[in-house]
């Protein structure tokens, strides 16, 4: 099956599973051609296609998807058609087209697989796009649309679909219950260049997971509606992101900046025997410390019962321990740890949240001087790996650089983000967006000024603005 433009969205990987996306974008960008050429694709390859629209008549389909010329087994519904003023009636009869529709599907199958011994397989996934969940809910209450999308989307996720649902950005909050069921992502966007408009893409979740580093691949539309990717765009070999002006130059790689290629040969010269092209990879990082480890009233041997007790919970965290030691690195830091994700991006996260909810809990039990309190700073980009003199991997650059200085901005039971990270988390989920809040701007070296973010809710993080911030703002 094909998403348009996965490939360049995954970076050749086009192996998801049966998933229903969201694709957000402003108007005029080119959402419902986008619906059209994913359908053409499940059309071409002899899939069922379920079309849902408000806006588009059966005439108009006809001309959209040139059924004449081809065989067409889908189905298309416009509710608006369906009585002379649309109401809750349009709503039920569309569903109960889509419903015994996909149950005649069902009933090919079996009698395909009596004759035949056929195994199901991506033959007989169904491609399903509704345009547009704006102008349904222009048309009906949303609170209408909001149960009629329950009883859709089970039914959908029962049958092996892939879907998409397009809605206008910005996407209000009013309209925010209605998109919650989509576990993938899209967002394209106008952007400006040289005096015209270009149109960009990005894949920000697939199936549940976020993607580690979503980057903007730009598009076009031909004056028939076709799309072509462009997958050549300059990516800077220090923090991955497209380069979107003239590139700086270092041993024929590319940089946004000077600064960048000056960063990138501070860290060939550290590490000498680093191979530029094939050693870069990219981790999302937890950095912990323990809060006050270096006080020197604490006795020695509470300092190590601290580390030792703290590595204990982390051991016992899902997020740590369920994960293979193949797809994460754990560096200890004096105080504490740093632990590097090679894909989720939401494990640091998930990590930080398990362990507040261990400490918290032991520290209630315990005595002042012997509770655990940390400081935790997450975020994720690019680390050029290492072989210590012991022959173990190692790893160091940005990534795991910024998730330092982040946590480093942070009192006791801070969970402090930087902005590439919580721009990661924070679409996926609604807790994700309620809970990791901007809390400012802060310069760290070189003048750099850094986004922070919080995690914070009733069960973990800490609501307070770290001190370091409390010296430059004040609190409306």
């Amino acid at each position: 099956m094909a998403i348009p433009g996965l490939a360049e969205l995954t970076d050749g990987d086009e192996n998801i599973s049966p998933t229903l996306f969201l694709l957000s974008g402003p108007p005029g960008i080119g959402k419902r051609d986008y619906c059209r050429e994913f359908l053409e694709e499940g059309l071409g390859s002899k899939k069922r296609c379920i079309f849902l629209s408000s806006k588009i008549t059966d005439k108009e389909k006809i001309e959209l998807f040139d059924v004449n010329g081809r065989s067409f087994r889908s189905l298309f519904v416009n509710p608006v058609l369906l009585y002379e003023t649309p109401n809750e009636k349009s709503l039920e009869e569309t569903f109960m087209q889509i419903t015994s529709y996909l149950s005649d599907i069902r009933a090919d199958e079996s009698q395909d697989q009596e004759t035949s011994s056929a195994i199901e397989n991506d033959d007989n996934i169904v491609y399903f796009a509704m345009d547009s969940l704006n102008h349904f809910c222009d048309i009906f209450e949303v609170s209408s649309i909001k149960k009629f999308l329950a009883r859709l989307v089970l039914q959908l996720k029962k049958r092996k679909t892939i879907g998409i649902f397009t809605i206008d950005s910005p996407i209000s909050t009013e309209y925010q219950p209605i998109v919650s069921f989509c576990d993938g992502i899209m967002e394209m966007k106008f952007e400006e260049s040289n005096d015209s408009l270009i149109r960009k893409i990005r894949l920000l979740s697939m199936a549940g997971h976020a993607m580690t580093k979503p980057t903007w691949i730009q598009f076009s539309i031909d004056k028939n509606g076709r799309f072509t990717f462009a997958d050549d765009l300059l990516k800077c070999t220090l923090d991955g992101r497209v380069i979107q002006h003239p590139p700086v130059y270092y041993l024929d790689l590319p940089f946004h900046s000077e600064g960048c290629a000056r960063t990138y040969r501070k860290f060939m010269s550290v590490f000498k025997d680093l191979d530029p092209k094939y050693e870069v990879l990219n981790y999302n990082f937890c950095f912990i410390d323990i809060v006050g480890l270096s006080n020197p009233e604490l006795a020695v041997h509470r300092q190590k019962e601290k580390i030792v007790r703290l590595n204990e919970f982390i051991s016992s965290c899902n997020s740590f321990r369920k994960i293979s030691d193949d797809l994460k690195i754990i560096l200890p830091a004096g105080d504490g740890m740093a632990i590097g994700y090679e894909n989720n991006p939401e494990l640091p996260y998930k990590l930080s949240v398990e362990l507040h909810g261990y400490l918290r809990k032991y520290n209630k039990r315990m005595a002042q001087d012997n509770q655990i309190k940390v400081r935790i700073g997450l975020s994720s980009g690019p680390v050029f790996t290492v072989y210590d003199i012991s022959n173990r991997l190692n790893v160091w650059g940005p990534g795991i650089i910024m998730a330092r200085r982040v946590m480093d901005l942070g009192d006791s039971w801070h969970i402090l983000i930087t902005e590439n990270f919580a721009m990661q988390l924070k679409p996926l989920y609604e807790e994700y967006k309620n809970n990791i809040r901007l809390i400012g701007s802060y310069e760290i070296k070189h003048g750099e000024k850094l986004n922070v973010y919080s995690a914070y809710s009733d069960d973990y993080g800490n609501p307070e603005l770290p001190e370091k911030f409390k010296q430059i703002y004040t609190r409306p």
